[in-house]
């Protein structure tokens, strides 16, 4: 007896997620792939998140209505208690493998999506680590080289570090009245082993005491208030250059039907992704269509989740 049609497509749909992985895993990979994301890493004992970073993240969310953005999971921990003891060094090292991994394996994903990197205080420094490479004496970190792929190194398009412990006054894209150096500092006359410097702007005042030698440790927590539209500015700039000014509307394929439903992987949520587990797409959904953590699912036309 010969098999319906039905069965036969689903035969063939087996053999092929055996044979080649699942095509419909293929898809959602592929999935709602924006044309620029900004990738955001706080600083010390923030509660995970975006922290201060957040501020210059949700500009370019608000300028580039179709950008997505995650943040970076580390410990982001001085030592404390409140971010669990983590020592700083640690804290760092584990900070910049995670930069290196979420980068890396969102390339893979997305290889043409145009990427922008904010980091504040530790969180620069774990940026800095990833683009620019070791060492890191502090961090344990001894290579010179960048954990980035090539490919990942080719589309981050700008990155905005502010408060970074690595500041040494000199460098030829550092922002601020800051002539000293940061706790961890980049020694003097250094030039980023990814040939990478044109897309950095690098953000400390003389009176922070992390990033230099000052004693305001309020003034730490001021960038994203006093730089965060001249940021904008600069990355507004790398993009154009990039061509990345008028990011274009993107699709979600249907697997089962082979249908599309338009997205806005920015989504309806005011620049915010929803958490993992939640809703992230539908039809007549206007909610955030873009994920915090993990990847948007297609389950049906009326539910997508991040899972």
């Amino acid at each position: 007896m010969w098999p319906s049609p039905k069965e036969a497509f689903l035969l063939l749909l087996a053999h092929s997620a055996i044979v080649s992985g699942s095509p419909v895993e293929a898809v959602e990979k592929r999935q709602s792939c924006p044309s620029i994301h900004v990738f955001g890493a706080r600083e010390t004992t923030v509660s995970p998140g975006y922290g201060t970073a957040g501020v210059v993240v949700n500009l370019v969310l608000q300028a580039y209505p179709g950008a997505t953005s995650e943040a970076i999971v580390y410990p982001a921990c001085g030592g404390q208690a409140s971010c669990g003891g983590v020592q700083y060094g640690d804290s760092a090292r584990q900070g910049t493998n995670a930069v290196a991994s979420a980068v890396n394996s969102f390339n893979q994903r997305c290889p043409s999506t145009q990427i922008v990197l904010v980091g504040y205080s530790q969180g620069g420094q774990i940026m800095d680590n990833a683009l620019c490479g070791g060492p890191d004496a502090g961090s344990s970190i001894s290579t010179t080289a960048s954990p980035l792929t090539a490919s990942a190194l080719n589309m981050v398009k700008a990155a905005i570090f502010m408060g970074s412990p690595r500041y040494v006054a000199g460098l030829s894209y550092n922002v601020g009245t800051c002539a000293a150096q940061g706790f961890a500092a980049r020694p003097r006359g250094y030039v980023c082993a990814s040939n990478s410097g044109s897309k950095i702007q690098n953000y400390c005042d003389s009176t922070d005491p992390y990033c230099c030698t000052g004693n305001d440790a309020n003034s730490h927590q001021a960038y994203g208030s006093k730089y965060g539209q001249q940021a904008l500015t600069f990355i507004k700039a790398r993009l154009n250059q990039s061509g990345g000014s008028n990011p274009p509307t993107t699709t979600v394929v249907n697997p089962p039907s082979g249908t599309t439903v338009p997205t806005n992987p920015g989504g309806g949520g005011g620049g915010n992704c929803a958490a993992l587990y939640g809703q992230c797409g539908g039809q007549g959904f206007n909610g955030p269509t873009c994920c915090s953590q993990g990847t948007c699912k297609f389950s049906n036309n009326w539910y997508s989740q991040c899972l």
